[in-house]
């Protein structure tokens, strides 16, 4: 599957995490190197889906009570979906809030020049002007 059939699986709640699942825990360092190993196309690991048609409690309600019994439970990838929705999306998935993010990564970029990916502040950036 895509990356961004995914993403738009967990956008339209096609995809929903369940309550027994952890937080989201990863720091910046491991959202980076997921997205290092994606940028190498390095094995980044499998996903597991449960569709079932009695779902276990989902994390903030976040499941649409019509696609109960068609929509996937998340059992394994929580971490790389959620930061890859972060990162791709910019925003928080529907299953979290914004203080469930503690290690948020959205401010990862990649320098063109050298191919890394870094974290910077906004604020520190200067401001090219393109005429």
């Amino acid at each position: 599957m895509r990356i961004s059939e995914l993403m738009l699986a967990i956008r339209n709640m096609d995809a929903v995490l369940p309550e027994f699942q952890r937080e989201f825990v990863w720091v910046r360092e491991q959202s980076k190197q997921l997205m290092v190993s994606l940028y190498k196309d390095y094995p980044t690991g499998s996903l597991l889906f449960w569709k079932t048609k009695t779902p276990p409690e989902i994390k903030n309600n976040a499941v649409d009570t019509d696609k109960i019994g068609t929509a996937n439970v998340i059992l394994d990838g929580q971490q790389r979906l959620t930061t890859l929705y972060l990162l791709t999306q910019d925003e928080i998935p529907p299953y979290y809030t914004e203080v469930d993010i503690k290690y948020d990564p959205r401010n990862l970029f990649f320098d063109l020049q050298s191919g890394d990916f870094q974290y910077y502040n906004l604020n520190s950036l200067p401001i090219l002007y393109l005429h």
